[in-house]
């Protein structure tokens, strides 16, 4: 997509180029940085938008992303230079990435038939592993900050054309000597990345960062949605209650080991998932050593630097022409920024339950896909009535209050989020007896436990047309009244570059 050309503008001592992306909180923009002896480099500005320069909580934020991001040295991690006042609004400069965003990529593939390989896809998450993994670890004075990234994503994957991987916009990112505080009982990141247990807004760790990055490979490698539903009420439910579907559903082909590693990222419970980025790197540093390289491809940043290659050429040579001017010192005429991500989207991945010759839940999961459109008018309300009885029905009760907002990201009023249920994990799960059979998951067992609970389906019709104003009687009166629920919302970062 071409950007707005703005060169006579100035940010501090950087002049601006163009503007390549605008987001809920910031604004960005290429810039050029000029020096002695005719230096002239690219770099990207991040700036907060003009209405929220004055708020102390945007400003708060934003100084504490760059506090953060400017201490992580690693060349997975987006690197910023340096963080600048410019007539009371401040901005970030950062290094200008040749590349796309993973969701670009994952967009770009399904527009031409293609599925990104296998090796492709574990490169690309064992990356961000080591991106995060030194996030997690950073330190000050010896002391570890706990930081999480929260909004890890195919939006903040950033892969260059030369198969390099970087993990970008912490903007969101939780640490304990943040300056900007997440009250309890708030939801930050997107929802169908997040981990059940930041879902319930719980207090988050590490591993709720591994959780999205199983996520993302599991997307990748099938090529669908995970957990994207039709409104955020019923996401929040597959992430907390469905059954997790194993790749190879979708996958039969799929190599076993990393369907095993895939879904132990997936782990409900943080104590059987990964314990650190770098333990799940780790796994897939194996695995992607005995993976059948392609001739033409011998490293896996190579072949994917051919994918990149491949999928962009257009863009590629555009970008190189703009940033030959750029570093000459010449006025653009067009400037090349990110593509929208709404067009071609994945399909969804939709479990459903898979009833046994007992009758009860089968291990072996159906799985349906539907575009990502919303189902027909006139079965929504249904749709929205089970999915919120089974919440009811789990001791939450959720209020959609819906704001619009791109990838999920929207702000939500929660009864009670911090008490969203989670499926309960298995004492022990049998091993497949074959290639293809997969193993029972949490949410099976949940389903044999409260048969009772309804099940948020397209064929579930409503006994009774509901009657306006009417409230059905619940069984029973509750014991105890429940306490004042707290509010979760889920906020964007304040931009990107992709």
């Amino acid at each position: 997509m071409e950007r707005s050309n703005s060169s006579n503008m100035k940010i501090g001592r950087y002049d601006v180029v163009g503007l390549l992306a605008t987001g809920g909180m910031a604004e960005i923009f290429l810039a050029r940085q000029t020096g002695p002896s005719g230096f002239e480099r690219p770099v990207v500005i991040k700036r907060v938008l003009p209405h929220l320069a004055r708020e102390t909580v945007f400003r708060d934020m934003f100084v504490d992303e760059a506090r953060l991001v400017v201490n992580i040295n690693h060349p997975n991690v987006v690197q910023v230079h340096e963080l600048g006042d410019h007539r009371g609004d401040l901005f970030l400069v950062m290094e200008y990435l040749e590349g796309e965003s993973v969701s670009m990529l994952a967009k770009r593939l399904r527009e031409n038939g293609e599925r990104l390989p296998d090796r492709a896809a574990v490169h690309i998450v064992a990356e961000a592993c080591a991106g995060l993994h030194g996030a997690h670890e950073l330190s000050d004075e010896g002391k570890q900050l706990g930081l999480v990234h929260r909004d890890v994503s195919p939006h903040n994957l950033f892969a260059l054309y030369s198969g390099q991987v970087k993990v970008i916009d912490f903007g969101i990112a939780k640490a304990a000597d943040r300056t900007s505080k997440t009250k309890t009982g708030t939801v930050k990141g997107k929802f169908a990345y997040m981990a059940p247990e930041q879902v319930r807004a719980e207090d988050v760790d590490r591993r709720a960062d591994v959780f999205a990055l199983g996520v993302v490979l599991h997307e990748l490698v099938t090529g669908k949605s995970l957990f994207q539903r039709d409104n955020d009420l019923l996401v929040m439910q597959a992430l907390c209650l469905d059954p997790i579907p194993s790749p190879r559903v979708e996958r039969p082909d799929l190599d076993v080991e990393l369907e095993r590693i895939i879904m132990k990222a997936l782990s409900r419970s943080v104590e059987d998932r990964y314990q650190t980025a770098n333990a799940l790197r780790r796994d897939l540093m194996v695995l992607l050593r005995r993976m059948a390289a392609p001739a033409d491809a011998e490293l896996p940043e190579e072949e994917l630097s051919v994918v990149m290659k491949r999928s962009f050429g257009d863009r590629i040579a555009g970008k190189a022409e703009m940033l030959r001017r750029v570093r000459a010192g010449q006025a653009l005429t067009r400037v090349i920024g990110g593509d929208t991500d709404g067009a071609g989207a994945a399909p969804i991945v939709v479990p459903e339950t898979a009833t046994g010759p007992s009758g009860t839940a089968s291990p072996a999961q159906v799985i349906s896909v539907r575009s990502p459109t919303l189902e027909p008018a006139k079965r929504r309300p249904w749709l929205l009535i089970v999915g919120a009885a089974v919440l009811v029905a789990g001791g939450v009760g959720l209020g959609l209050n819906l704001r619009g907002g791109s990838h999920g990201e929207t702000e939500v009023a929660a009864g009670a989020v911090s008490a969203m249920p989670m499926a309960p994990e298995p004492a022990s799960s049998p091993a497949p007896t074959s290639a293809t059979e997969t193993p029972a998951t949490a949410a099976d067992s949940a389903a044999e436990a409260q048969p009772s609970a309804p099940v948020p389906s397209a064929s579930v019709e409503p006994p009774t047309k509901p009657i306006p104003g009417a409230r059905a009687a619940p069984p029973r009166p509750p014991k105890t009244a429940a306490p004042a629920a707290p509010t979760a919302t889920a906020k964007s970062g304040f931009g990107r570059y992709d």
